[in-house]
């Protein structure tokens, strides 16, 4: 939302000072207050494209076994974290994201302090839950192994 902002505000003050005849009513005012609206245009705009490229960019994916993904564009963020690794799964959502209905995504893995963060997200609640049901999947594919080595060991030893 911020970038957002900060575009609006950017265009609307490069228009401003080009239009309002601040700078004289020459030809040469003219093309100056050009300028300084173009300036202000990119100074908006950039950022903003650079979110929009970021979020085409983002990719985050769940299977049985894995939470994988990456984030960014210049600065790229990546996660493959083993299901069991996974800490803790944090959604967040900000005024405007509650009202479109999208969410910032932190996953934490252990010995990750930081985590990885994904924004923007339009169904967060969704993958949330793929995680833990893939969490309790694991677990429960675990504690199944584990109770059949114990029948085996047990069989083993009354023969």
């Amino acid at each position: 939302m911020g970038r957002i902002l900060w575009a609006i505000v950017c265009v609307v003050a490069g228009i401003v000072i080009s239009s309002s005849g601040v700078l004289g009513d020459s030809e040469a005012s003219g093309q100056i207050g050009t300028i300084i609206m173009v300036i202000f245009l990119v100074i908006g705009l950039v950022p903003l494209l650079l979110r929009i490229l970021e979020l085409a960019c983002m990719a985050l994916s769940v299977t049985n076994k894995r939470v994988v993904g990456k984030t960014g564009v210049l600065r790229v963020h990546s996660l493959d974290l083993h299901i069991d690794k996974v800490d803790n799964v944090t959604l967040n959502a900000t005024l405007l994201g509650r009202i479109f209905k999208y969410y910032n995504v932190t996953i934490k893995g252990s010995g990750d302090g930081t985590g990885v963060k994904f924004s923007g997200i339009s169904n967060g609640p969704q993958i949330k839950n793929a995680i833990t049901e893939a969490i309790e999947q694991h677990a429960a594919e675990a504690r199944r192994a584990q109770a059949a080595e114990i029948a085996m060991a047990m069989r083993g030893k009354n023969n």
